[in-house]
């Protein structure tokens, strides 16, 4: 069976696709089949933080009945397998949230684990997603309000019946003028699973579009990303 994990936030700018991505190409590397869904469908960028600039096949035209689940599902050269949702504002407007249930339905029993980068904030559509996922991996920035705004997101997806996998601590500053992990801790209520410092060799991986993981297998954020998998993967 097929698990749905969702990498949620509070807010937007956490770096929740950035996660999602180098979580996923870690996994990947353990052994495991995953598909990682753009389930974002007004502000979607993992087609764009891969390279996939305007990508034909899209979970919007499949919510609508005009592609296939092979016809969206494409395979990166770092060898992770994603699903795009459309950069497009008018394909966003034809799109019913409502029926993101059937990609759901339709990718249970093709994979082992279907890594969701959720849309953020607290609206319809974070419900639409949770209600259709096992579990929700929360990633904040070290600071006050992304952290308050988290809280909101894990009472929904407990509303929704989703294990909190843990948090993931990103863009972190070596604790100058910020939360400390374990003040994090104690306001979510959930383990830590990795501190992810802000990195220049995430920035390069960024502006060449592949994850870091792949670019840079041995670098401290790499091997903080891993730690995640590894737990996902218990």
């Amino acid at each position: 069976m097929t698990r749905f994990v969702a990498v949620v936030s509070g807010k937007g700018g956490v770096g929740k696709t950035t996660c999602a991505i180098n979580i996923g190409k870690s996994l990947a590397d353990l052994g495991h089949k995953v598909i990682i869904l753009d389930a974002n469908l007004m502000t979607p960028n993992i087609a764009l933080q891969l390279g996939f600039m305007d990508p034909e096949g899209t979970v919007n035209k499949f919510l609508r009945g005009q592609k296939d689940l092979k016809d969206i599902t494409y395979l990166h050269e770092s060898g992770i397998s994603l699903i795009p949702a459309s950069p497009s504002y008018s394909e966003f407007q034809k799109t019913n949230p409502q029926k993101l249930t059937e990609i759901f339905e339709h990718l249970d029993n093709t994979t082992d684990i279907v890594l969701v980068d959720a849309p953020s904030g607290v609206g319809y559509e974070i419900n639409q997603v949770l209600k259709n996922c096992d579990e929700a991996l929360v990633i904040v920035n070290p600071n006050y309000s992304s952290v308050i705004d988290a809280l909101k997101t894990i009472e929904i997806a407990k509303a929704n019946n989703n294990t909190i996998t843990g948090v993931v601590l990103n863009m972190s500053n070596r604790g100058r003028h910020e939360l400390t992990e374990e003040q994090v801790q104690s306001y979510l209520g959930y383990p830590l699973l990795a501190n992810i410092r802000t990195d220049r060799k995430i920035r390069k991986s960024l502006h060449r579009q592949m994850p870091l993981t792949y670019l840079y297998p041995r670098s401290r954020s790499a091997k903080q990303f891993r730690l995640v998998a590894e737990h996902l993967s218990l």
